[in-house]
């Protein structure tokens, strides 16, 4: 922190723009678009911001294939829990986005909340028969159905955001429709795409900055191989994002599709946290030019200190001897060779600000440089809040996906509430302070009766234990499920350890 990363970062886009390439900013604190944006030849995707462009999952995926690689950035794999409840969300969402895109009903964000959440067991297995899901949602399984959208509300939840991009902006202007895919692919383009957040909306935004950036690198995947090309992703602090999938395989062959990735954080134990020790050192070993800046702690300091190489040193020795006659005194020359760390981590744990050692690809030297601050004026608002009314359907859908994270969870056991829990938690990777906004803003969701009305949580609820008790197979759960779900208040936070 505060090393000069973001002054590098701002030289290179500089660089970037004068080359008339185009590039992807991940922007957290929106600080480049203060510097870089211009209206007439980059766009922004913030559903929170009045600038953001009008996107949904259909603007980017026609095939299975793209539904499929949109849900595994949508709902991540993270922590060591059962595999089988994320690849069951990722199932879900995918067969029913992409049989919305086959019908001839409006594909909303709306719709497909509603579909996956509200609509009863009954009518979404009817809706996805002769898919992967039809199994997961049949009303034989109906603990299953509650656990799976579970997880699901705690990611797709993010799409909630989306809701009124297709409306007219504060101007009166329609927003067009924005595809990730055909802005990449698109020669003409030569501008930057920034996906924005700040520290308010961070936590709400990061499922779906993970899936635009995992989308923009799919598409520059699917290109024709152009050396000439270049098309820059820039991820400055990508820890703070949820693991993007088969990143690895990403940068071993985006370099022949003209990609070009620079991936910037504070730590490696953070990137090690989130992908895993194997991954990130596979992933680290594809960047061929790398900038160390100084880092506080000895085992990160050592880790830069390792990457940087050692060298090889060549030591002269005088010694002299001396007897009781002269013939006897003597002086012999001795040579030494020893190997040393090039850069000590002392060295490295020393640096000033805006100091960095430099390592570049090819039989060249490591090289310690020197930035020059360079306080670049703001040209543009770093970010215009965006004004809407929420509509009933999704102040109702929003009481809903606070339900199935929490409230519905007392239907099942608790070894399996608990795991479930566990998934909810990973969500936040340490991150207490966003997990603890999250869960003030469930709360405040739960008890807004202006928001809830007569369509609730207590109603579903309600509606839920009607078909529990008509439906629920394992009988050795079944009444104290009842007996919990009758004893549940508008409060889900009771008696979960969280």
């Amino acid at each position: 922190t505060g090393t000069g990363k973001t002054v590098m970062i701002r030289k290179l886009l500089r660089w970037i723009r004068d080359r008339g390439d185009k590039a992807v900013i991940y922007d957290k604190g929106c600080t480049f678009v203060s510097r870089f944006y211009n209206p007439a030849t980059d766009y922004i995707l913030n559903p929170f911001d009045e600038r953001s462009v009008n996107w949904s999952i259909w603007n980017d995926a026609n095939d299975i294939s793209d539904y499929e690689n949109l849900a595994a950035a949508l709902v991540p794999h993270t922590g060591n829990g059962d595999p089988f409840w994320i690849e069951a969300s990722r199932t879900i969402f995918t067969n029913t986005a992409y049989k919305m895109a086959q019908d001839n009903e409006p594909c909303t964000m709306e719709r497909l909340l509603e579909l996956i959440l509200k609509a009863p067991l009954s009518t979404l297995a009817a809706y996805l028969d002769g898919t992967e899901s039809t199994s997961l949602v049949s009303e034989k399984s109906q603990k299953t159905a509650i656990s799976i959208k579970s997880v699901l509300a705690a990611y797709i939840k993010s799409l909630r955001y989306m809701e009124g991009l297709d409306k007219p902006d504060e101007n009166g202007q329609v927003r067009p429709a924005f595809s990730i895919n055909n802005w990449v692919q698109d020669d003409e383009e030569k501008g930057f795409l920034y996906l924005t957040s700040n520290a308010q909306q961070h936590t709400s935004l990061r499922p779906l900055i993970s899936m635009w950036l995992s989308t923009a690198s799919t598409a520059i995947l699917s290109l024709d191989e152009n050396p000439d090309r270049r098309i820059w992703i820039i991820t400055d602090e990508l820890p703070s994002l949820h693991q993007l999938p088969d990143l690895a395989s990403t940068l071993a062959e985006v370099r022949k599709h003209g990609g070009c990735y620079l991936i910037g954080f504070q730590s490696y134990a953070q990137f090690v946290k989130i992908y895993g020790q194997h991954a990130a050192d596979e992933m680290v070993d594809l960047l061929n030019t790398r900038f160390y800046t100084r880092n506080p702690s000895h085992a990160m300091a050592k880790k830069s200190s390792d990457d940087l190489g050692e060298q090889e040193l060549e030591i002269s020795k005088e010694q002299y001897s001396y007897g009781a006659n002269s013939v006897r005194d003597g002086i012999s020359l001795g040579h030494q060779t020893i190997t040393r760390p090039a850069v000590l981590p002392s060295e490295i744990m020393q640096l000033d600000d805006l100091q960095c050692w430099l390592r570049v690809f090819g039989n060249y030297p490591i090289t310690k440089l020197k930035f020059k601050f360079d306080d670049m004026p703001a040209i543009a608002r770093s970010f215009e809040k965006r004004h809407y009314q929420s509509s009933d359907q999704m102040k109702e859908l929003d009481s809903l996906l606070t339900h199935y994270q929490l409230g519905a969870l007392t239907a099942l056991p608790e070894k399996d509430r608990q795991a479930l829990l566990d998934i909810h938690k990973n969500q936040f990777e340490g991150d207490e302070d966003s997990q603890q906004e999250e869960e003030t803003r469930m709360q405040k969701t739960i008890s807004d009766k202006e928001q809830n009305d007569d369509q609730d949580i207590e109603k579903q609820k309600q509606r839920e234990d009607i078909e529990m008790r008509a439906q629920l197979a394992t009988p050795d759960h079944t009444e104290q499920a009842l007996h919990d779900m009758d004893n549940t208040t508008v409060n889900p936070y009771d008696g979960m350890d969280m």
